[in-house]
């Protein structure tokens, strides 16, 4: 079993490289809007990154990669473990929603990064189909995580629904920003799964009738 110190190194380790991912994903997002995706290249993304292009070949294989982003990394180190764990606070949707929600610190990279996404689905198809076809990418990882924190091999389609419903109500939190841009990113993700409890919630429907 490793000791304190060995994790807290390991902790830092993987923390170090999620930040080195991100720095390149957005640097890559940037220099995309900028100069758009043919005319930049991988020098120029690990240069605008602080880091040298073979650095840039550890984490992304080609400069579309590092403009959709770790498609396949779901939540901070820390709130992995924490989800694995049974945490935080023992309810599923709740536990998936603090765990998408921890990628939202930085806010202000956060908000940038919805913002430069959308500017470059709407300038390059390229980046949409990028997008969709990292969604296989996503789904593997969420359903790697449920399998962790249930302790069994989760059922696939169980894990492709849990990945649709979460990249709907990211999406819909990110668009709540256009009608407020001072309401927090977190917050909104959260109001959205309330909303999205409302489905299932019977009270509603004797109300209603």
């Amino acid at each position: 079993m490793p000791s304190a110190q060995e994790e807290s190194a390991l902790g830092w380790r993987e923390e170090k490289k999620r930040r080195t991912r991100l720095e390149l994903c957005m640097a890559a997002r940037r220099l995309a809007v900028e100069q758009g995706i043919d005319a930049m290249n991988v020098d120029d993304v690990a240069k605008a990154a602080g880091v040298s292009a073979r650095t840039f070949f550890n984490y992304y294989e080609t400069k579309m990669d590092a403009v959709v982003g770790p498609a396949g990394e779901i939540g901070t180190p820390e709130a992995r473990r924490d989800f694995i764990a049974g945490g935080p606070g023992g309810v599923l949707i709740d536990d998936l929603v603090a765990l998408y929600a921890s990628l939202y610190e930085p806010e202000e990279q956060a908000r940038e990064g919805i913002s430069l996404v959308t500017q470059l689905i709407t300038a390059e198809p390229r980046v949409l189909a990028g997008f969709i076809a990292a969604g296989m990418r996503h789904e593997a990882a969420l359903a790697e995580l449920l399998s962790a924190r249930l302790g069994e091999q989760v059922d696939p389609e169980f894990a492709s629904l849990a990945a649709g419903i979460m990249s709907a109500l990211t999406t819909r939190a990110a668009m709540c920003l256009a009608a407020d841009p001072n309401r927090s990113l977190t917050a909104a993700l959260r109001d959205q799964s309330v909303l999205a409890a409302r489905l299932f919630d019977s009270s509603d429907d004797r109300r209603n009738r």
